[in-house]
């Protein structure tokens, strides 16, 4: 039902979506520690939205996806929303110590995950399930970094 381009669409605004709220709540902390941990994630997720940009545009889409993404425009929109899987409701002001916040990324980024395995049981073709198993993979990697960074500071 998705196609690759579909995907590739979600993560983007996924990403998107991540550094916004980073950014955003750079301005509600002011512990040095935290706002360099709030910009280093906003850094992360704006390359990572670059990376998934270049792939769209690297990526070609068959007839018969063309088609397929005609007859399906807004689902993904109805599906991200403005706030898809965002941290809004996280209040960072209260967060006191790096580890805290690493955790509260940790969360964030695991719920991108479930989202993306959420979505593999809407892929059809295997290139496409190929395509977002190496994009969770990726995401894993990134919990991955964080929990270690986690694990330094304890």
């Amino acid at each position: 039902m998705f196609t690759m381009d579909d995907l590739l669409e979600v993560a983007v605004k996924m990403e998107k979506n991540g550094e916004a709220v980073y950014r955003k709540s750079l301005k509600k902390i002011r512990q040095k520690a935290l706002t360099d941990l709030l910009s280093w994630m906003a850094a992360e997720e704006a390359a990572h939205s670059r990376w998934f940009l270049e792939q769209k545009k690297r990526l070609a889409l068959q007839p018969e996806e063309k088609a397929l993404k005609e007859m399906i425009p807004e689902v993904l929109q109805d599906m991200m929303g403005e706030n898809a899987l965002s941290l809004d409701e996280v209040e960072f002001d209260k967060i006191s110590t790096p580890l805290e916040l690493l955790n509260t990324f940790i969360e964030f980024e695991k719920e991108t995950i479930q989202f993306y395995e959420l979505l593999d049981m809407f892929i059809e073709t295997e290139e496409v399930r190929k395509g977002l198993k190496t994009i969770i993979q990726e995401e894993n990697a990134h919990v991955e970094k964080l929990a270690n960074m986690a694990a330094a500071l304890r």
